[in-house]
C-alpha cells in the first residue's frame, strides 16, 4: 500500500564545493589568450515513482482528491542526498588585435570550448521506472568557435 504523505519536506542539501578559475594573458604580437577551467557538481539524482489511485486509495481510505482516474508522484530518494558525478570543463581562447589608425581595430577571436573532450552528464531522467538515470543532457563534445570584433 501507498500513501502519498509528505515524505521529505524539509530538504537540507549538503555543502557542494564549486572550483572556478579564470585566467587571462597577454602575449607579444598584440595576442592575448585565456583559459577558464571549472569544477561544478553532478546533477541531483531522485527517483519519482508515479503511483495511480488504485495503488494509494487502499491506504488513504478514499480516492485522490483529483478523481478516481488521479495519480500522485511519490520521492523515493531523499532530495539532496545523491549527486552524480562532478563536472570538469576547460574552455580557451586566443585573441589577435590588428590596429589601423587611433581608433579602429579588428580582433580575430578563436574560443575553444571543452578542450578535455569529455562527456559528463548533465540532466538524469528521474522518473523511477526502466529509464531511471538514463542521461537525457551531456555536455557537448570539443567545439571550436571563429569570431571577429571590429571597432570603428
Amino acid at each position: 500500500m501507498l500513501s502519498p504523505s509528505p515524505l521529505f519536506c524539509h530538504v537540507d542539501p549538503p555543502f557542494q564545493t564549486q572550483v572556478k578559475l579564470l585566467g587571462s594573458v597577454p602575449l607579444p604580437w598584440a595576442i592575448a589568450a585565456s583559459a577558464a577551467f571549472q569544477n561544478v557538481p553532478g546533477p541531483q539524482i531522485t527517483a519519482g515513482y508515479v503511483a495511480t489511485n488504485a495503488q494509494i486509495a487502499p491506504s488513504l481510505g478514499r480516492n485522490l482528491a483529483a478523481g478516481a482516474n488521479a495519480t500522485a508522484t511519490l520521492q523515493l530518494i531523499a532530495p539532496g542526498t545523491l549527486y552524480g558525478d562532478r563536472l570538469n570543463q576547460l574552455d580557451a581562447r586566443l585573441s589577435r588585435t590588428f590596429k589601423f589608425g587611433t581608433n579602429r581595430s579588428i580582433q580575430a577571436l578563436f574560443d575553444f570550448y571543452n578542450l578535455l573532450n569529455v562527456g559528463p552528464v548533465l540532466v538524469l531522467n528521474n522518473t523511477f521506472g526502466a529509464a531511471w538515470q538514463t542521461p537525457t543532457a551531456i555536455l557537448s563534445g570539443r567545439l571550436l568557435k571563429l569570431g571577429v570584433h571590429v571597432n570603428f
